[in-house]
């Protein structure tokens, strides 16, 4: 997959942006590149520079909104490590594996859509983005046992790997459930989970 960062060069925001709304509006399945380029204004060249499928394109949104939730992360946790620390305050962990209850939120939408194709590059593409999300939490963790709000006996690839498998499964239960208690239910069984880190 591509690398482009995304958050210093604004041509690739706009399409981020723009494939997000086209998302929200049609779908992931019925949202096309030529739809972006239209929502855009910029050539089919342009798109081409950045990713070579619709797939690529929202496989890069969801790296992308990882890295923001990284960088709201690493503030707060700056925020707090500069007063007194303490478990509670590292709680900001749970808001990197806990996907947002709404699933209709964008990155929901494209891994649901993502998880549906039967496809090599896709794979590859999930795969991808698993691997940087992992590494992302274990980061997360290992900086929490680096300020004493994590307990060092916790094993921070282990846990992120079981936070990963938890938050993917509450995505599509997300999906399934009809009731919203179901949905809570789900939620309180992952804070329970987070409990274990302090």
């Amino acid at each position: 997959m591509s690398n482009p960062t995304s958050h210093d060069n604004p041509t690739f925001q706009t399409i981020l942006l723009a494939t997000e709304e086209l998302i929200l509006e049609k779908g992931c399945r019925n949202t096309t590149l030529k739809d972006i380029i239209e929502r855009t204004g910029l050539s089919k060249g342009a798109i081409y520079h950045y990713v070579a499928s619709k797939d690529e394109l929202f496989g890069l949104i969801l790296k992308s909104k990882i890295e923001q939730e990284n960088e709201k992360f690493n503030q707060i946790v700056h925020h707090q490590m500069s007063g007194a620390a303490h478990a509670g305050q590292f709680g900001v962990v749970t808001e990197f594996f806990h996907s947002r209850q709404n699933t209709n939120d964008v990155g929901n939408l494209i891994f649901i859509y993502l998880l549906s194709q039967d496809d090599e590059k896709v794979k590859s593409i999930l795969n991808s983005i698993y691997q940087y999300s992992k590494s992302t939490g274990i980061q997360w963790i290992e900086m929490g046992q680096t300020n004493g709000v994590i307990p060092p006996t916790i094993d921070a690839e282990k846990m992120a790997a079981l936070f990963m498998t938890f938050s993917y499964g509450l995505r599509v239960t997300q999906l399934l459930s009809s009731s919203e208690d179901e949905r809570i239910a789900s939620s309180d069984i992952f804070k329970l989970l987070i409990q274990t880190l302090s």
